[in-house]
């Protein structure tokens, strides 16, 4: 079973960017490459983002993986799959890692 997922990378240091497609690499096990493009809201910074269909948890795994780096912002969306409710991962340096849940997409 296979559930859409997007991860949106709304800012990072440029050179994180090789970083995040490695820690993608190492949750999905096929090469990740991402278009980067700057990022006019936080000067000095890039964002991208990323679409595919994995497994469930996949969007759990990722913000795992990224979460606690410090310098990035992004969002992670799973759609929902029998038994598990669609969710999205928001994380940011100041404010940290925020999770919700959504029933209306079964």
């Amino acid at each position: 079973m296979s559930v859409p997922v997007v991860l949106h990378v709304l800012s990072a240091p440029p050179e994180l960017s090789p970083h995040i497609e490695w820690a993608l690499f190492g949750i999905l096990h096929e090469p990740v490459t991402m278009s980067w493009t700057s990022q006019p809201a936080c000067p000095g910074t890039v964002c991208g983002e990323f679409a595919f269909e994995g497994r469930p948890g996949a969007a759990a795994a990722i913000t795992s993986a990224l979460g606690n780096w410090g310098r990035l912002r992004f969002e992670v969306t799973e759609g929902c799959s029998p038994g598990c409710d669609a969710t999205r991962y928001s994380c940011t340096p100041t404010l940290g890692t925020f999770t919700c849940r959504n029933r209306s997409q079964r």
